[in-house]
């Protein structure tokens, strides 16, 4: 009995089932890695494309639509048909070299410009597989395509960049400076010439290596405090001496900066450096010519303090006695006359002398105000008062305005607003022959406060080109001005400082045979008046005879001195030196010292020094300055070696009662030190 084949076959056993099995499973498997492919092509933002060996396009993904085509329309067209013409020649050759069996070159990438369906170009990056045919020759290619353009822009400007930076860096006449964390140069632009180093001569060696030694240790902390501090701004820079090849240096002056990587490490420090040697020297001549215009001050003033000395101690004398001797009752007319003269010369000598002085004192910033209230229509009235007897001299009229209500009393610096208003009053009476002189005062409550005054003349006026020159320091309107009237033309340029001083300003109008009118403003502002103090002339008048020592080398000065104090009942005795008051000191108690300052020998600071420290008797005596040096550094070392008060010279007779009859108190031992800036 026979047995049918599954084919049909008569006979034997039936042919097994399992090849037909296996073959529908491997189908199955195929079609579902046909389906995860075209998943995968369908939803990748990449290109996936097949050539078959014609170059003709077998398959592409639906990526191709980032480019404007539809996939189906792709297919059968040549592949470079989409590449850029210059491009199209190197992808045929390459593509028919693989076909014939040469392998894909290991270094791709491969990079090509694609057009889009726009007409566009973008940059697309692949890596090309050989696909075999069924008789293991190549049946093409396939490979996916990555749209790379903005990364190709990217790297594109960042080389552009970087050529232009190394065009600037080359041509940068500064130093530019690029090293590790460590300090070695990674890079050093060519204006490292002007150390005389080529570029290849530094990089690789630590920066420290071109610096002085002594600029090192600075350096290294520099990179350090870049390293681990905050950043830093441009302005924050630093200088060093560079080596020079060969011997010398030069001074680099630079600003650095830290780049960083994104997890915060450095990447390298860049800094600028500038070539400085030529403003450091500069600097240092300038500060050499500061020191030496510094020192010629300081020679100038000590100069005018000795003239000043020089010319008050014989004035001393010459205006005491000649103010004793206009009091004289039984002196004859011409006598008096002389007498009156002599004193009228020695005021106008003093007044030169003290414009010198204060225009001295200004130049040198040695002017502190002393603001305090004062009535100031009285204070006007007062000044006008002053020059009253000038006035009648020539018969001008003198009147004063008051121009719009005033405080009762205002903040100022007295004494030199009355400074300011006497000169311009002066002045006033000196330039005009007939008429008057006329101030106006007025009071502006805006900005605080200010006073208002004006001096209005009937003179010989000012003519307008010569108005510029009024207020220049050693300047007249005229040469002839100086030889007609005198003076030392410093009285205006003082008048300016003190109001500039006083928050204020001053100006003139005039015309040239009509007169002037000269304004200024001071910072004024109301308070409440001072108190009304005991009068100083009765104090004078009534104070006890007190046992006085008088310390002068001049014996014109003691004798004045004797004469003007001795008629009170004091107890005089002189001294001629400070070792012999300090002597004196010794042996007897005295309750007042008038002590001199610049004598020969032991002077009157060092007198004061030794009488404090040194004698039982007068240590707590009052010690009070009988002295022509009488700038602000005079009175300081006045104070600093323990003296009381000071009384310049010439001296004012009012002044020298008052402040004896002060310091001669016995509660007036050790009181209060002299204010040095009065």
């Amino acid at each position: 009995m026979s047995q049918s084949s599954s084919d049909g076959g008569r006979g034997g056993f039936a042919a097994p089932r399992w090849p037909w099995a296996r073959r529908r499973a491997r189908l199955a498997e195929l079609e579902a890695a046909a389906r995860d492919f075209r998943i995968l092509t369908e939803h990748s933002r990449d290109i996936i494309l097949r050539v078959g060996r014609d170059r003709r396009i077998a398959f592409v993904s639906a990526g191709i639509r980032r480019l404007g085509y539809v996939p189906a329309d792709l297919v059968g067209r040549f592949v470079e048909e989409m590449l850029h013409p210059d491009d199209q020649a190197l992808l045929r050759t390459g593509f028919e070299a693989v076909m014939g069996g040469t392998p894909i070159p290991s270094y791709g990438p491969f990079e090509h410009r694609v057009r889009t369906a726009s007409g566009d170009w973008v940059w697309t990056e692949g890596a090309p597989r050989v696909v075999p045919g069924p008789d293991g020759k190549p049946a093409g290619m396939i490979t996916q395509l990555r749209d790379i353009t903005r990364r190709k822009l990217a790297r594109a400007a960042l080389a552009d960049s970087e050529v232009r930076y190394r065009l600037l860096a080359d041509r940068a006449t500064d130093i530019i400076l690029r090293t590790d964390a460590a300090g070695t140069i990674l890079y050093i632009s060519p204006a490292c010439r002007a150390l005389g180093y080529s570029a290849d001569e530094m990089i690789g060696r630590p920066a420290t290596d071109f610096l002085d030694p002594e600029d090192r240790a600075m350096a290294a902390e520099r990179t350090l405090d870049l390293i681990s501090g905050p950043p830093r701004g441009p302005d924050d820079r630093r200088e060093y001496r560079a080596l020079i090849k060969g011997g010398g240096c030069i001074w680099l002056e630079g600003a650095s900066s830290v780049n960083r990587d994104a997890s915060g490490q450095v990447i390298d420090i860049v800094s600028h450096l500038r070539d400085v040697t030529d403003r450091r020297a500069a600097e240092d001549e300038l500060r050499r010519k500061r020191a030496e215009a510094e020192a010629a001050t300081l020679a100038k003033s000590e100069f005018l303090a000795n003239m000043s000395h020089e010319i008050r101690t014989p004035l001393t004398g010459i205006m005491g006695f000649a103010g004793l001797l206009e009091e004289l009752p039984d002196l004859s007319p011409d006598a008096r006359t002389y007498a009156t003269r002599i004193a009228t010369a020695s005021r106008a000598l003093l007044s030169v002398v003290n414009d010198i002085l204060d225009f001295s004192k200004i130049e040198a910033g040695q002017v502190d105000l002393d603001p305090q209230p004062f009535d100031p229509a009285a204070f006007v009235v007062e000044t006008v008062e002053l020059v009253a007897a000038q006035a009648g001299e020539k018969r001008l009229t003198l009147a004063t305005v008051i121009e719009t209500p005033l405080p009762r009393a205002v903040a100022a610096d007295g004494p030199r607003l009355r400074q300011v208003l006497l000169n311009l009053l002066s002045n006033a009476v000196k330039f005009t022959e007939a008429g008057g002189v006329t101030v106006g005062v007025g009071y502006e409550a805006q900005g605080g406060g200010r006073l208002r005054i004006r001096v209005t003349d009937t003179g010989v006026g000012i003519a307008p080109e010569r108005r510029g020159r009024l207020f220049q320091r050693f300047s007249q309107a005229d040469g002839s001005i100086s030889r007609q009237y005198g003076g030392t033309g410093l009285g205006l340029a003082i008048c300016r400082s003190l109001t500039g001083l006083m928050g204020g300003e001053i100006g003139v109008e005039s015309e040239e045979g009509r007169g002037a009118t000269f304004r200024f403003t001071v910072r004024a502002p109301p308070c409440e008046p001072e108190a009304a103090a005991a009068g100083e002339d009765e104090t004078a008048l009534d104070a006890r005879p007190a046992r006085i020592l008088i310390v002068d080398d001049s014996p014109v000065n003691r004798e004045l001195v004797g004469v003007l104090l001795g008629v009170f009942g004091h107890q005089l005795t002189e001294a001629c030196g400070g070792a012999e008051a300090v002597e004196a000191a010794w042996r007897t108690e005295f309750d007042l010292i008038l002590m001199d300052l610049q004598m020969p020998g032991m002077d009157g600071l060092a007198a004061t020094r030794a009488i404090r420290g040194d004698c039982p008797l007068n240590a707590a005596t009052p010690i009070v300055a009988l002295s022509a040096n009488i700038l602000p550094t005079h009175l300081e070392a006045c104070r600093q070696a323990g003296m009381d008060d000071h009384i310049g010279k010439p001296i004012d007779t009012r002044e020298l009662l008052t402040k004896v009859a002060r310091w001669s108190q016995p509660e007036a031992r050790m009181a209060a030190p002299i204010d040095t800036a009065a």
